[in-house]
This record gives structure tokens, sequence and C-alpha cells, in this order.
């Protein structure tokens, strides 16, 4: 029974062989990656201090929801009128 799957051992052999491949290409890609940690923290900018002061009250009317909403309530309103 030694020899009744010889297509096991190439399996096996291929699956090793790709295995070995990817962690080899995964230690080229983590030596050769930029690393973001070693730079100096950017200070906060005007953009990021005037995103900050918006809070999702105020934003919440600008979703597709809330403005279909609205075109309908102005609808009724007109047909009322």
């Amino acid at each position: 029974m030694r020899g009744a799957m010889p297509e096991a051992n190439v399996l096996y052999s291929v699956t090793a062989v790709v295995v070995a491949g990817l962690i080899v290409w995964v230690a080229a890609v983590l030596k050769t990656a930029k690393e973001p940690w070693n730079r100096a923290v950017p200070s906060s900018s005007g953009a990021l201090a005037s995103a900050s002061t918006v809070d999702a009250d105020s934003t919440a009317r600008a979703t597709s929801v809330a403005l279909a909403n609205e075109a309908k309530t102005k609808s009724a309103d007109d047909a009322d009128a």
C-alpha cells in the first residue's frame, strides 16, 4: 500500500514549495516595507480640527432618507396650501 497514491506525494511536494514561496515573499515584503511607525507624528492641521467640530446631528439632514422625507413633507405642505 506504500505506492497506492503516488499523486499524493506530488501534491505534498507542490504544497510545500508554495508554502515556502509564500513565506519567502512575506519576509521580503516585510523587510522592504516602509515603516510608518518610525516617522514623527504629524501635528493636527486645521482640516482635522474643523472636522472634529462637526457632530452627527448636524450632518444627519444630508442623508438620502432625510432628504426624501423632507421632499415628501414639502409636497404635502404644498398640496395643503
